[in-house]
């Protein structure tokens, strides 16, 4: 195993669609082994294979978050099924690292897709873990956190993010 490195906003890479994975293969094992590490080395609670610079329909989460007892799945070609009720609540991301806003997401979800095995999975998850999922499946879309707010609000971010990677460069 090894990490990875996480892509920031200014990567094109973020703003591309994941692919449809038709194949699990050792490739695809090893990269998310890599991933869950980089996950949790970064404290995160998820991370979408583009983050790492792979353009594939594939995300990891850590359901057990909220428990504190590490619970790791892997969700390949996921689909959102369902989507119930709405909350305001902070969210952050590893690729706008240090920067955090209130963002409106469903309270509820239901998810499918596939596991390591190819193995067909659903979740049904609601407050922070639902968060978590929709949160990943924009990832895929090509979307960030930060498109859900007003632009006022996205650019404030936005500048907030360069100041703190210029004085982190300097």
């Amino acid at each position: 195993m090894s990490l990875l490195r996480v892509r920031n906003w200014l990567d094109p890479v973020l703003r591309k669609k994941g692919e449809r994975i038709e194949n699990i293969d050792e490739n695809l094992v090893r990269l998310v082994s890599d991933m869950y590490e980089t996950m949790l080395e970064a404290k995160g609670a998820g991370l979408a294979a583009n983050q790492i610079g792979e353009a594939k329909s594939l995300f990891v989460v850590d359901i057990g978050i909220e428990t504190g007892e590490r619970n790791l799945v892997t969700v390949i070609n996921p689909v959102i099924t369902a989507m119930e009720d709405e909350e305001i609540a902070e969210e952050g991301c590893l690729s706008i690292p240090e920067v955090f806003a209130e963002v409106k997401r469903a309270r509820h979800v239901e998810l499918k897709g596939v596991d390591l095995k190819g193995n067909e999975v659903r979740y049904e998850a609601e407050g922070f873990l639902a968060r978590a999922f929709q949160h990943e499946m924009e990832h895929l879309s090509g979307t960030l956190f930060w498109d859900n707010l007003s632009s006022v609000k996205r650019n404030i971010l936005k500048r907030k993010f360069k100041k703190l990677r210029k004085e982190a460069d300097a």
